[in-house]
């Protein structure tokens, strides 16, 4: 049954040449006197103006009824607002899409009106750019917005233009998961410039009162994995800081508890329980960009998106964001524009080599990065995604994570936060699995012997910085910095690459080349003693293997990491370490 109250509703497959009169005319008489047509304007894949037009009508009826159509059978009406919903009619410098998503079993309208007769994505924000943007909002059922964006931007007018997306609460998750997951042929067509998130649980959200409420039904699964510390959320997190480094992104974060849902006597729902946050601030603002903002909005999860004019809230500042994005689409669109009319017309050949280089281009970037290990911020070591470990979501922007072996030695990040504890998806290590010794080896001298390059990113580090190693590809002399190892490039060939320190040579001072490495609480700084690698014929002595098995479980001799000695038992090495006082190194 439809509730009394004054509701929006959408009518679709509106004649172009209908006016606000004429549609009005289609209603019943008795309803006519209580619809208020909000906006009639093209509907989404309406390019020219000659096709159809959709419609928003605020019906007010004091009885518990929907609007009725008398004429025209074509014309449709409903409240639900699935899929994409235009808002304004853009104007003829149109030089972007904003497209507005809602969050979990929100309406894809009244998740943005203040009121009955007030939304501010179509009542404010056009007017205040001009209509210099086509507007949409977006109600979804399914996982399929990227394939519905796509297809209303086939047409030649609006096929490259920028996108601005807007996301509230799992609406900000949709847009991540869209994102990361944009193949390079899709990419190209979705140009996005800037994102704004509205109470986005990065970091999870409150789902107690939702689980209640789910029980039993197809989403309950979705909302597991939408609790707070989610690995599933954790490794869309990753995914998402590494695809979205060029992105402008703002983001907003309640200030006000929200009431959660109860069920009352008539087994009905209402949210009338006890008042919790529902996304906490740490989890809103965990993605900054360098040109992006953050503010606090006066009110709760539900209100923080029903943004009022005025500069008491936060309006001026999202009208300011949005303004500054449709100036640089504006210049960005208009280039793109005029390279493309500067183009020759390609042929069928021309077309297939390029399809062909794009391929090339993808297999190549597939086979330079590793995205089945972490490495740990503290002993530099790599570790499979799937084992447990220690992730810090501030420092080192985000992205700072240690072992568990480091953990349980007493190592934290670097600004002493509590790090959370989680494993990302099954995965299968390929590169180098090391123990706790070192795996250094020297390597032969350059023309700047102090010097050496990075392979990944170009850059020159020293020599006694950290460093991996394949003693394999560019026939032995492919090296990675750290910071490269860390982001998770390896070799071409996926081979397992060494880490290893060289030694500074003594009778040249060190080069004046910057530090690659990142910061590290306690640093190994003693030369290279030892080969580990089988079958190398180079002077270093090789460091003594006991293949027998000790009565204490060791299957190799251990070495004190500070001074180098090697030790035959536990106890000798633990003897050793507290009378050198080595325990704190």
């Amino acid at each position: 049954m439809v509730s009394n109250r004054h509701l929006t509703w959408r009518v679709e497959n509106i004649p172009s040449q209908f006016d606000e009169t004429r549609l009005k005319s289609c209603f019943h008489s008795d309803d006519k006197k209580y619809i208020e047509i909000k906006s009639l304007v093209p509907d989404a894949n309406n390019y020219d103006g000659c096709g159809t037009k959709t419609a928003t009508i605020l019906f007010s009826s004091p009885e518990a009824q929907e609007p009725r159509i008398e004429e025209n059978d074509d014309l449709t009406i409903c409240k639900i607002f699935m899929g994409f919903t235009p808002l304004n009619t853009p104007s003829d410098d149109v030089c972007a899409d904003i497209i507005a998503i809602t969050g979990l079993a929100g309406h894809a309208f009244g998740s943005w009106a203040h009121s009955a007769e007030k939304m501010w994505l179509r009542d404010y924000l056009p007017r205040d750019i001009q209509n210099r943007a086509r507007i949409l909002i977006y109600g979804y059922e399914s996982a399929t917005f990227v394939q519905k964006l796509v297809d209303i931007r086939e047409h030649q007018s609006c096929k490259d233009r920028p996108l601005i997306l807007i996301g509230h609460s799992l609406g900000g998750l949709i847009i991540k998961q869209a994102i990361t997951d944009l193949d390079p042929s899709i990419r190209s067509r979705l140009p996005i410039r800037t994102v704004l998130f509205f109470g986005a649980p990065h970091n999870g959200l409150e789902i107690s009162a939702l689980e209640t409420l789910v029980k039993g039904r197809p989403t309950e699964t979705l909302i597991s994995e939408l609790k707070r510390e989610s690995p599933t959320l954790a490794a869309l997190s990753l995914k998402f800081r590494q695809a979205a480094q060029d992105l402008s992104i703002h983001s907003y974060f309640e200030s006000r508890a929200t009431k959660t849902l109860i069920q009352g006597p008539d087994r009905s729902w209402q949210c009338g329980g006890e008042k919790r946050v529902m996304v906490e601030r740490s989890s809103a603002l965990q993605h900054m960009s360098r040109s992006g903002t953050y503010a606090q909005v006066d009110g709760d999860h539900k209100e923080i998106a029903r943004i009022k004019q005025g500069h008491g809230g936060v309006y001026p500042n999202v009208l300011r964001i949005v303004k500054t994005a449709l100036q640089s689409a504006s210049e960005q669109y208009t280039a793109l524009r005029l390279a493309k009319e500067k183009q020759p017309e390609t042929t069928a050949t021309d077309q297939n080599d390029a399809q062909k280089d794009d391929e090339d281009d993808k297999d190549q970037k597939s086979e330079g990065y590793d995205d089945e290990n972490l490495l740990c911020d503290a002993c530099y070591d790599q570790f499979l995604k799937s084992m447990t470990h220690y992730h810090c979501y501030i420092c080192d922007d985000g992205d700072f994570n240690i072992c568990r072996s480091c953990k349980k030695s007493g190592r934290s990040c670097l600004g002493g936060h509590d790090m959370l504890k989680r494993q990302l998806g099954d995965s299968k290590s390929v590169g180098n699995e090391s123990d706790d010794e070192d795996s250094e080896i020297d390597d032969e001298e350059d023309e700047d012997e102090n010097i050496l390059t990075c392979d990944g990113c170009d850059k020159d580090f020293r020599k006694d910085d950290v460093h991996f190693h394949c003693v394999i590809c560019e026939d032995g002399f492919y090296d990675l910095c750290r910071r490269c190892r860390k982001n998770g490039r390896v070799c071409p060939g996926r081979h397992k690459m060494l880490k290893r320190k060289l030694a500074i040579t003594e009778e040249s001072p060190p080069p004046d080349v910057p530090s690659t490495d990142l910061p590290t609480p306690d640093e190994d700084n003693s030369p290279t003693q030892y080969c580990d690698i089988p079958d190398c014929h180079c002077d270093l002595p090789k460091r003594v293997k006991n293949k027998a098995r000790s009565k204490n479980g060791w299957n190799d001799m251990r070495t004190c990491r500070v001074c180098r000695d090697s030790f035959n038992s536990r106890n000798q090495l633990f003897d050793h370490l507290r009378a050198e006082d080595h325990m704190a190194d």
